[in-house]
């Protein structure tokens, strides 16, 4: 599963490295390090970023704040400067980055905001699943050691519950988290339909039913369908079409 991306914009080579440790030592994916705001924004544009490192002077005809000001409506903004400006301030606030930090900086602190920024871009407060588990948008972030891993929702084929705690199955991986069943599928998309009492599928990803025998197969997985849910389950897939 990805990692939480993150895209540096840096045009000075020291901070660009030390940047770089700092993020991959965190344990996040550094999505792309660029120094040129041309570059950057078709860069952003495309990795879509979890969230952004923005020097205000780099190369190139589009400086940070003008850069901020194209992406910050879709990308989380911390900026990293050198300019102690009142002015300059002032511009960068108004694309409402979610942290502001001056050049030089420590290794610890930069990575403290980071961590601090990760936590409230998913909005950890009111969405704790566990210690650090969190829902956005259409991903989970599941902490793993000392990484939050970013686990799509699409990617989601079937969940198992067990007592208070979820094993979302994907392809490639199973991950755990600390959330009842009923508050889980509360928070996933239509197309995620309680099968049995310990089991939600992707709707879309079935590719086999067996009525008779009461179950169902996502590719090799074979699941159960309880009586209680075989309505709810057909007609969910009478509504995908």
């Amino acid at each position: 599963m990805a990692k939480f991306r993150i895209v540096s914009v840096e045009d000075d080579p020291i901070y660009a490295e030390t940047i770089q440790m700092i993020v991959e030592q965190a344990g996040y994916e550094l999505a792309g390090q660029f120094s040129n705001g041309e570059e950057a924004l078709l860069a952003i544009k495309a990795i879509k970023p979890d969230l952004l490192l923005l020097d205000i002077h780099i190369a190139g005809a589009l400086n940070g704040i003008e850069l901020a000001e194209r992406v910050a409506a879709h990308t989380p903004i911390i900026f990293i400067t050198s300019l102690r400006e009142r002015e300059v301030f002032e511009k960068a606030k108004s694309t409402r980055p979610v942290a502001f930090i001056l050049k030089p900086f420590d290794s610890l602190m930069l990575q403290n905001t980071i961590d601090l920024v990760i936590s409230q871009i998913a909005g950890e407060a009111k969405n704790v699943m566990a210690e650090r588990d969190v829902i956005v948008k259409d991903s989970f972030f599941i902490k793993e050691k000392n990484s939050l891993i970013k686990v799509p929702i699409s990617s989601i084929a079937y969940i198992e519950a067990e007592d208070k705690y979820c094993t979302l199955c994907t392809h490639e991986k199973k991950f755990v988290v600390r959330i009842s069943l009923n508050d889980l599928l509360a928070k996933l998309p239509d197309h995620f339909v309680r099968t049995h009492r310990s089991v939600v599928v992707d709707a879309t990803k079935i590719n086999q039913l067996n009525l008779d025998r009461q179950e169902l197969q996502l590719g090799s997985v074979v699941l159960p369908i309880g009586s209680t849910y075989k309505d709810a389950l057909l007609a969910s897939l009478k509504k995908i079409g």
